[in-house]
């Protein structure tokens, strides 16, 4: 039986859920909450330092008028390294910080901070990948052994298969299936601008006994502008089984007007082998220069193959060729796993556009069986604020920003409602997302920006208590 103070309490409270609900209410334009909890823990987006995708992905309704700031919830990150954890604490940037190996560098330390913006009260862990695959799912097991709820990463490796799933993506499966308190979030990948996805198709002839790929219409090259400072980093996988391949390809960049070859990739693939080729080149001189990239098959040509070739280091707009810009399927390795969260970036204003680098789905999966897995699932803001701490960019660019964002409200959600499982926990947080793009799921935004808000109202529809009404009449 309820008593007038609880019922009191539970008035107030949906007045609370009404007053936040009117953040979707019709506009771009978020209004400031003023009622806040007690809790001191509880931060506002005031400092320039916070992450304005806390005020974007409305984290910081739920946070400012429920208290829903991660409690009980721990958060671990994988990132290169979060060597000035110190400094960011002392500028009240960051709260304790469980280091479990400390890496290189300060990515981990930015997006550790963007957590803390939007979920102070969670309990951060760090990681540092280590820079191997290895070592990679070393850290992986390392938070789930040490409990988090969330694992975080902004990680992708060329060395993993393109078209199947490889021992990273494998890894991160059977953790998740061990752990099922457990979410892993990771970025959809800055692939976006330079990649190219096609069937093999003979062009050329280019030496003995091999063959130039026809990318299209006759073009056997794609044609760049190097830039002072720039390099190439071209990798190269085709659909033979990963450690089972029996077709020979390699890449040559030459000088377009000499012939001369600058550098090559010439693993052989004999059936033992990867269906993999990697190169990279380093221009020796300080003027811009024109190279040309090309795909060289060895020996038949008749076996039909699915390639995939991205280009780094390189300006996008240094590319003459069309055809070597397609950011369809740009999504590869443990993104693409169906249980892990994969997110897309877009830029932090209305109308809230995909970020020119981040990847696209669909996923094309060839092994062992031919699919296609619909990723991104959602996406969440880029180039937002953090301190900068370690020399690291401010803004922050990329899906390793948006990532970390999502973890954070996850977090959040999770704190609020413990009991809900997992898999409809994510399933709300994509119900819940603002439609972007197409209507329903997309390739270019998955589900849409992430909504804190709209999610924890359809938790809390979902998970709200019952309460007996039967006396609920108020006397004077």
């Amino acid at each position: 039986m309820a008593t007038k103070s609880t019922i009191l309490v539970f008035a107030l409270f949906v007045l609370c859920l009404i007053i936040c609900s009117s953040l979707t209410a019709g506009s771009q334009t978020i209004p400031t909450l003023n009622q806040q909890p007690e809790d001191t823990t509880i931060s506002t987006n005031v400092d320039e330092h916070k992450t304005q995708g806390d005020i974007l992905v409305r984290s910081n309704g739920i946070r400012e008028v429920f208290g829903v700031a991660g409690k009980g919830i721990r958060v671990g990150v994988i990132a290169n390294g979060a060597q000035s954890i110190n400094i960011s604490q002392k500028n009240g940037e960051l709260s304790t910080v469980h280091v479990l190996a400390e890496g290189t560098g300060d990515e981990g330390t930015a997006m550790l901070e963007i957590i803390h913006d939007i979920a102070p009260d969670a309990e951060l862990y760090f990681y540092a990948y280590g820079s191997s695959s290895d070592t990679f799912k070393t850290a992986v097991t390392g938070l789930a052994n040490a409990g988090c709820n969330v694992i975080c990463d902004d990680l992708y490796f060329f060395r993993q298969p393109f078209l199947q799933d490889g021992d990273v993506a494998d890894h991160i499966r059977s953790v998740l299936k061990a752990n099922p308190r457990l979410i892993y979030v990771t970025v959809s990948g800055n692939f976006a601008p330079l990649h190219y996805q096609g069937p093999w198709k003979p062009g050329q002839p280019y030496g003995k006994n091999q063959t130039l790929q026809d990318f299209g219409g006759g073009a056997c090259a794609v044609n760049i502008t190097l830039l002072p400072e720039e390099r190439v980093i071209a990798t190269l996988q085709w659909d033979d089984p990963w450690g089972h391949s029996f077709t020979d390809y390699d890449l040559v960049l030459t000088d377009p007007r000499s012939g001369t070859v600058l550098a090559t990739s010439n693993f052989t693939q004999n059936g033992t082998t990867d269906p993999f080729e990697h190169l990279v080149y380093d221009p020796p001189g300080p003027n811009a220069e024109k190279v040309s990239l090309q795909i060289v098959r060895n020996g038949q040509t008749g076996t039909p193959n699915t390639l995939e070739l991205f280009i780094r280091g390189v300006d996008a707009k240094g590319v003459d060729n069309a055809f070597m810009k397609d950011p369809t399927d740009s999504i590869f390795g443990h993104a693409a796993v169906e249980e892990v969260v994969t997110v897309g970036s877009v830029e932090p204003a209305a109308p809230f556009t995909i970020s020119p680098d981040s990847s696209h789905g669909p996923v094309t999966i060839r092994y062992p069986v031919s699919t296609k897995r619909w990723k991104p699932d959602i996406c969440a803001p880029t180039n937002v604020n953090v301190s900068g701490a370690g020399n690291f960019p401010n803004p922050f660019p990329g899906t390793s920003a948006a990532a970390p964002h999502v973890a954070g409200v996850i977090a959040q959600l999770w704190s609020a409602f413990p009991d809900v499982p997992r898999d409809q926990l994510k399933q709300t947080v994509y119900q819940s997302a603002d439609d972007l793009g197409a209507p329903g799921w997309d390739e270019v935004y998955g589900y849409g920006l992430l909504n804190a808000e709209r999610a924890y109202r359809l938790l809390f529809d979902k998970n709200k208590p019952t309460f007996d009404t039967s006396e609920a009449i108020l006397k004077p």
